[in-house]
This record gives C-alpha cells, sequence and structure tokens, in this order.
C-alpha cells in the first residue's frame, strides 16, 4: 500500500521506476509492504524463484528474519528500483524516505534488505556493482540502526 501519490514510468536505472507523484518529507512512512500480502519462508521464496515465478520474483521482499512477504499480482510498487544511495529505507516490510522527496523523484530502495542472502535473482546493478541480500540477522539490525539514525535526524510531526 502505497502512502503517496505516485506513478510509474521509465527509468535511468532500469526500466519501469515508481515516481513521486507529490513531495514526502524525510522520516515519511511512504509504503506498507506486508499490507495484504503473503507469508513465505526464505526457502520457499527461493524455491519459487527458481522454478521461474515472476510474481515471487518481482513482488517479494524480505519481512522478519526468514520471512518474506509476497503480493498475488505485479502492481507499482514492484517498479522500487534499486540503488546504493535510495531514497528510501525499508525495514520490516515498512518504507520510509530518506531524504524529502519532490515531485518527480524516483523512489528507491537498497536491495539487500529485500533480497534473500545469495538470492537465486541477484544480479549487477547498472554500476556494475553486485546486488544481493544479507542475511536475516543482518538485514534486521542494520535496517533498525539506519531507522534510528533517519527518525534521530528527522522532524516528524
Amino acid at each position: 500500500m502505497l502512502m503517496i501519490e505516485t506513478e510509474v514510468k521509465n527509468s535511468t536505472i532500469q526500466g519501469l521506476g515508481l515516481f513521486a507523484a507529490e513531495s514526502a518529507t524525510k522520516g515519511q512512512l511512504l509504503a506498507i509492504l506486508s499490507y495484504q500480502a503473503d507469508i513465505l519462508t526464505e526457502e520457499e521464496y527461493q524455491e519459487k524463484q527458481r522454478q521461474g515465478n515472476d510474481v515471487i520474483t518481482w513482488s517479494a521482499v524480505r519481512w522478519i528474519g526468514e520471512v518474506f512477504l509476497t503480493g498475488d499480482k505485479i502492481g507499482p510498487e514492484e517498479r522500487i528500483n534499486h540503488s546504493v544511495d535510495p531514497t528510501m529505507l525499508y525495514h520490516c516490510g515498512l518504507c520510509f524516505a530518506k531524504t524529502d522527496i519532490n515531485i518527480g523523484d524516483e523512489l528507491t530502495v537498497d536491495y539487500k534488505y529485500f533480497l534473500a542472502n545469495d538470492d537465486v535473482n541477484k544480479f549487477k546493478d547498472s554500476e556494475n556493482i553486485k546486488v544481493d541480500g544479507i542475511n536475516s540477522h543482518n538485514a534486521l539490525i542494520d535496517s533498525a540502526k539506519e531507522l534510528i539514525n533517519l527518525f534521530s535526524d528527522a522532524k516528524l510531526t
């Protein structure tokens, strides 16, 4: 569930991307990816990827620990591209603005929090940097630390 107006359009990062159609402030909740999601184990997630399940490949994200969330269709949220300098922080099914977001900014995340460690669909990004998940413990701890820092710096209303 997206919490701001967005639009899907061509991205300079990869194919289609998700772009802000309204502004948002640093720390603002932008998306709830756990809303109406199905739950998979990490093993089920990886197996469905190996079987070529495009919906799983496009929609599944790490939730907490070795549990993944997945949708039943490919929607606008699945157009969130990876960036090493993302505009959003992903933590446990939620996406927060890492900076002030302007209309037209692409909404991106660091896929290390989305993917499984040694993910079936790891890839190299547009800068030829390997993009893969990290282990479940580090995903939780690292994203929590980032979230604490974000909230410490943001002026939340």
